[in-house]
């Protein structure tokens, strides 16, 4: 199935965030996410998300894609070094990146996640 979405659309019509699950610290990230699965693949999906300013763990443990469109930010993986991330450039994540988060200014992301076993 061919998935076609407008990221600018999507945020326009983004669900009130939810607190991040495993926050440090003040301010708590408000996470909100407008993703599509596939039918194909029940673990792989595509979307847009969008985090306010806060520090937390990173809870998606599946490998991802993604194009941050917005914002400021910091990844620091359980190994390895820290990751400064900006506006205009894509990351991916292999299966099992764990890390906390630091988000500097609102964020916002293209994304895609899968399950690279498949």
């Amino acid at each position: 199935m061919i998935i076609k979405f407008a990221p600018a659309e999507l945020f326009a019509a983004m669900p009130p965030g939810n607190p991040a699950p495993v926050p440090i610290g003040e301010p708590v990230s408000q996470i909100a996410v407008r993703s599509f699965v596939s039918k194909a693949a029940s673990t792989t999906r595509t979307g847009v998300w969008e985090c306010s300013p806060g520090r937390w763990r990173r809870q998606v443990l599946a490998a991802e894609f993604c194009v941050f469109l917005e914002g400021d930010c910091v990844f620091e993986p359980d190994e390895g070094e820290p990751i400064q991330i900006v506006a205009g450039e894509a990351v991916y994540f292999p299966a099992n990146t764990g890390g906390v988060w630091t988000i500097k200014t609102t964020a916002r992301k293209a994304y895609v996640i899968f399950d690279e076993a498949q």
